[in-house]
């Protein structure tokens, strides 16, 4: 049996220092090694545990492109698997080990992601399923280990093995739907995903959350930047045209980003600078082709 060498990235962007350095105290003893990758150049300095390295960059690579760089590093160290982490979020006691169980289901196995809890609210979330007409969300039973088709990326545990064959994040996206286009290729390549009950991660969405009823609706929203108002719009679209994408999940994101879009152009400010992002964003990826995106807006 192949022995288990495991990294992590941890992108960084203007952290907050103290959730960051919880986050490497509960990461250093559950893989091998963790590479920081710092996009933003800045002097913030935290305690670093000893299997730790940090790879500042000059400017901001982006979120597709800090992964690739990080798994050329990971696979430098000859490591089997790559746990992808965003800045705000903390894994539990035992969570990786709980994702490497996964790899044992029925394949061949792309990723597995664990069921992330909100950490303003404390409220558990859920993972996502293709249905026939569209997407629901799946909220699993106690250590259930289930099919999914979709996993946030902070906290996937992705195989090398699955990466060579489906190939690198796609960095053009920069940002927004790096995770849901790298999960539509491996399924189209014939991978499973799963998604990890018993692995837990606190994991912070947005910098704030904001209720509001749009087209009848009333819903939590996690609150963005206009700049990330753009790169979803922009994005979401590239992929919709893309054709490894199932059309129920387009559907649903049709939905998903109409209605993401009249919530903050209605409610939060400053809402012309986001109607000209989600104007730009149109225009850009109605222009140029299915892979040919920028990287800024």
């Amino acid at each position: 049996m192949e022995e288990q060498s495991l990294c992590a990235a941890v992108v960084t962007y203007r952290p907050d220092v103290s959730v960051l350095e919880r986050l490497l105290a509960a990461l250093a003893a559950q893989v091998d090694h963790v590479l920081l990758v710092a996009n933003d150049g800045a002097p913030w300095s935290c305690p670093i545990p000893e299997n730790a390295t940090i790879a500042r960059q000059s400017k901001n690579l982006g979120l597709g492109a800090a992964y690739n760089l990080a798994a050329e590093w990971a696979q430098q160290r000859r490591a089997t698997h790559l746990l992808l982490l965003d800045q705000d979020s903390v894994p539990a006691p035992g969570m990786v080990a709980a994702l490497l169980g996964a790899f044992k289901q029925p394949g061949p196995v792309a990723a597995a992601g664990p069921l992330w809890r909100d950490s303003r609210t404390a409220e558990d979330g859920f993972f996502v399923r293709l249905t026939r007409w569209g997407v629901r969300k799946y909220r699993p039973a106690a250590d259930e280990i289930a099919p999914v088709d979709f996993l946030i990326s902070s906290g996937s545990l992705v195989s090398f093995n699955a990466l060579a064959d489906v190939g690198p994040f796609d960095e053009k996206l920069f940002i927004e739907h790096v995770d849901t286009d790298w999960a539509l290729r491996a399924r189209a390549k014939g991978y499973r995903l799963y998604g990890v009950a018993s692995a837990r991660l606190d994991h912070g969405f947005g910098e704030a959350t904001m209720t509001a009823g749009v087209l009848g609706l009333r819903r939590q929203f996690f609150l963005y930047p206009p700049a990330r108002n753009y790169y979803l719009v922009r994005n979401s679209i590239a992929l919709w045209r893309r054709p490894y994408a199932p059309w129920q999940w387009v559907w649903h994101d049709v939905r998903r980003t109409v209605v993401l879009m009249l919530f903050y152009v209605l409610f939060v400010p400053p809402r012309l600078k986001r109607l000209r992002c989600i104007a730009q964003a149109i225009r850009d990826a109605c222009r140029v082709s299915v892979t040919q995106v920028e990287n800024i807006p």
